[in-house]
């Protein structure tokens, strides 16, 4: 789902964005709202060409802070979800701008499969996992190494 996949996400100008953000009433929080939204795919696009098969190389001295980074992330994350939920539950003032804004926001917030509570849960999760599989790695990688050290010297190897 990034540029030139084949996939729907279009790219954004975060000039115009930022220029939005800044103004007031409905403009300013619709570029607010198309901030996040383009931050969430560009992160989904992300953590999908990792899950389709990227890898990296770490030192396992690192990996507990990689991990620890990954839980952050997906606690900053399950913060902000109370703001997105919250973005589909705001009432319009009454007049017919302001409804349809409403409509649109309460959909992008939490609409069909593509909404930001979506999104923002389905990062969570990877997120999560992913700090889960590094700490198991690493685990592993230590016990490899402690068997190879123990057979390299003749003692006893770990299991």
């Amino acid at each position: 789902m990034s540029e030139g996949d084949g996939g729907t996400y279009q790219p954004v100008d975060q000039n115009a964005i930022d220029a939005m953000r800044v103004m007031p009433g409905p403009a300013g929080f619709m570029g607010n709202a198309m901030n996040l939204m383009t931050r969430a795919a560009d992160k989904a696009a992300l953590a999908a060409s990792q899950a389709a098969g990227g890898s990296m190389r770490i030192d396992p001295d690192q990996v507990q802070k990689l991990a620890q980074f990954f839980r952050d992330e997906a606690q900053a994350l399950t913060d902000r979800l109370g703001d997105v939920q919250e973005l589909a539950l705001i009432n319009a003032p009454g007049d017919p701008v302001s409804s349809n804004a409403t409509t649109v926001f309460s959909s992008v917030a939490s609409g069909g499969g593509s909404g930001y509570a979506e999104n923002y849960t389905a990062l969570i999760e990877i997120f999560a996992d992913q700090a889960e599989k590094l700490e198991q790695s690493v685990q592993q990688v230590r016990l490899d190494d402690q068997n190879a050290a123990d057979g390299m010297s003749g003692g006893n190897v770990a299991s």
